[in-house]
């Protein structure tokens, strides 16, 4: 094996372990919140990373409103979070705690039974 082989797959082996040690410790005190806490910010992550956001933010909005469904759901009903700023982001808000704020006291509007079916971005929108 040449030398930069070796260091390269010491670097793997010791990323491995990282990780395998960081999964088990966080795992044994994780609850159910924190997990789905945790997948949230996976997935917001990767959804801005993967995403050219110089394209059509509108209709990234609404691609990134249907896949964090539920976490914008509940970020809105706590007025704030990490999804609702990269909404805000996307719908060129310049305040992202003032969005949040707003889907807070405009809730049930967002959300509520009459809502229906349609997008969220498009509620949000014609509201504001």
């Amino acid at each position: 094996m040449t030398y930069p082989m070796i260091r390269q797959t010491r670097r793997v082996t010791i990323a491995g372990a990282a990780l395998v040690g960081l999964c088990l410790s966080s795992g044994a005190f994780a609850d159910n919140d924190d997990l789905i806490t945790t997948a949230s910010t996976a997935g917001t992550t990767a959804y801005i990373v993967g995403k050219n956001v110089d394209d059509d933010d509108f209709a990234q909005a609404h691609d990134f409103a249907d896949t964090q469904a539920v976490a914008l759901k509940r970020e809105a009903a706590t007025g704030g979070g990490e999804n609702i700023d990269s909404l805000a982001a996307l719908l060129g808000e310049d305040d992202a705690s003032d969005l949040g704020a707003w889907m807070q006291a405009n809730y049930a509007e967002l959300y509520g039974r009459d809502a229906g079916e349609q997008n969220p971005v498009d509620r949000i929108v014609a509201a504001r």
